[in-house]
């Protein structure tokens, strides 16, 4: 064994290298990380050529650092630095692009985005921060392209590719999707109090916040930063004069990370009650269409309520680019996206919120680590089944859905940790390994079938989820992974 991956993987993992020994590697031959299972073995090939082994993904801008750590991880493990396929290629010298510039470019991402292309069949996976509806998954599980908005006005950087970007290929075969989450992260709460004339004495450098002040901030009930309830918990911006006005900056694609937001709000102040903005209307009638917020709809109709933009485009990192550009602004984010923005010289204040205990004010990570809780979340149905774990052969109501029952996804305002917080998942369709029987992404080669199974058997691996810590996002619980794991490389 390669000595720097025993190092990463420990003497407790060499069970974990069985399995895979037909795998080729560019530095590391004959040696990719799986589980020692009766798994079926995909085709035959290399998993890390670059001539045709690379694969891409788009969706949820809430994991695109985390994917492209994973990238760099399992060039570092397995593959070494691999040639670029053709020049700019995405992937650069890793197996895979994840939110590739044409995606964003197009506002092709996003976890709406990524539900959509796992139905079109247009990449080899995708990310969503929501996994699906019932209803959605019903629309995944059906015939290739039954959600719909397959065209594409650009092209996937590596294959499947089809004529004028009209996804899905008549080849594609329908395949039940294995749903699972790869991470964990905070939402944070930005605002940028810098410029504008928003405090004319000088700009706090920390916040705090309740449940209850950030739903009246996002509910649109709070017109200047002097409210009196924000400055009794925060009293600095009276002393510091911050008398300027309150811009929401939301997103107007189908987000996960908004997806996650309402579940918060919806818990922490779900009646809306004393309303002026939308009055009477709870949380709860937001989140059918994710991207309606109080006070949006119907402009000047709705009673008072405080201003609210939108990014151009879709995601996270938009976001971000459109609140330092809104003096007074506050809006919400992934940790991760805002502290590489942060780290690029973003003015911008990261609060502290209030936890479900309400016994502390507490920061969304610690460290570099995300501060969040999976306490008492269990994979579906709970009852150990690998296959239910990854979302097949699971009944009505037992599942990774948003509105299954419990919904177990619904990580938010839990604990004494920080109150916001969600996990994001990976789509991917069972059956890819058939060769050449019915294929769910028919275009798809066998080499990058086989960089598809070994990228996220490495992906549920102790090894990968160790280093989430270390960047801004929560490893998932230990007790998780092996379910996973068995699940995605049984039913692969």
């Amino acid at each position: 064994m390669d000595m720097s991956l025993q190092k990463r993987l420990g003497s407790g993992s060499r069970a974990l290298l069985v399995g895979l020994g037909v795998l080729g590697c560019c530095v590391l031959a004959n040696l990719v990380l799986a589980q020692a299972s009766s798994a079926a073995v995909p085709p035959k090939g290399l998993n890390c050529v670059a001539s045709d082994g690379k694969i891409s993904g788009r969706g949820s801008t809430y994991q695109t650092l985390v994917v492209n750590k994973f990238a760099e991880l399992y060039r570092d493990d397995f593959c070494g630095s691999v040639a670029e396929q053709y020049a700019k290629d995405p992937a650069g010298n890793t197996m895979v692009a994840y939110n590739y510039p044409e995606a964003e470019k197009n506002s092709a991402t996003g976890s709406g985005a990524g539900v959509k292309a796992a139905s079109c069949r247009t990449d080899a996976f995708s990310g969503t921060d929501k996994p699906y509806s019932e209803n959605s998954l019903k629309e995944l599980n059906n015939v290739p392209g039954t959600t719909g908005g397959c065209a594409l006005a650009f092209a996937p950087p590596f294959t499947p590719t089809v004529k004028e970007n009209k996804f899905p290929e008549a080849a594609d075969s329908t395949a039940p999707i294995m749903s699972f989450p790869i991470a964990g992260s905070s939402v944070t709460v930005p605002v940028n109090l810098t410029g504008g004339g928003i405090c004319t004495k000088a700009v706090p450098t920390s916040l705090k916040f309740t449940g209850r002040e950030i739903s009246r901030l996002f509910g649109g009930e709070v017109a200047k930063w002097n409210d009196k309830e924000i400055t009794e918990t925060d009293p600095i911006l009276t002393t510091d004069e911050c008398n300027g006005a309150v811009t929401r900056v939301v997103r107007q694609d189908s987000s996960g990370t908004t997806g996650i937001f309402k579940n918060y709000l919806i818990g922490v102040d779900g009646a809306r009650a004393e309303a002026k903005c939308a009055p009477g209307k709870e949380w709860s009638a937001y989140t059918a269409k994710n991207e309606q917020w109080p006070g949006l709809q119907k402009p000047g109709e709705e009673g008072e309520c405080s201003a609210i933009v939108h990014p151009a485009k879709s995601g996270n990192p938009e976001v971000l680019n459109t609140l330092a550009a809104t003096p007074g602004g506050i809006g919400y984010v992934d940790l991760p996206q805002e502290a590489a923005a942060v780290a690029e010289g973003a003015t911008l204040i990261t609060p502290s919120v209030q936890n479900a205990v309400k016994t502390a004010f507490v920061a969304p990570n610690t460290g570099k680590a995300a501060n969040c809780t999976y306490a008492g979340i269990v994979t579906p149905p709970g009852n150990g089944s690998a296959a239910e774990a990854v979302g097949l052969f699971n009944t009505e109501g037992k599942n990774w859905a948003e509105n299954a029952e419990p919904n177990e996804n619904n990580v938010t305002d839990k604990g004494s940790k920080y109150a916001i917080c969600g996990l994001t998942w990976d789509l991917v369709y069972s059956g890819l390994d058939n060769g050449e029987v019915a294929n769910p992404i028919a275009g798809l080669t066998a080499d990058q079938r086989r960089t598809e199974y070994a990228l996220f058997t490495f992906v549920l691996s102790s090894a990968a989820q160790d280093v989430l810590s270390t960047i801004d996002y929560a490893p998932l619980p230990a007790g998780w992974l092996q379910q996973l794991r068995e699940g995605f490389q049984e039913n692969f």
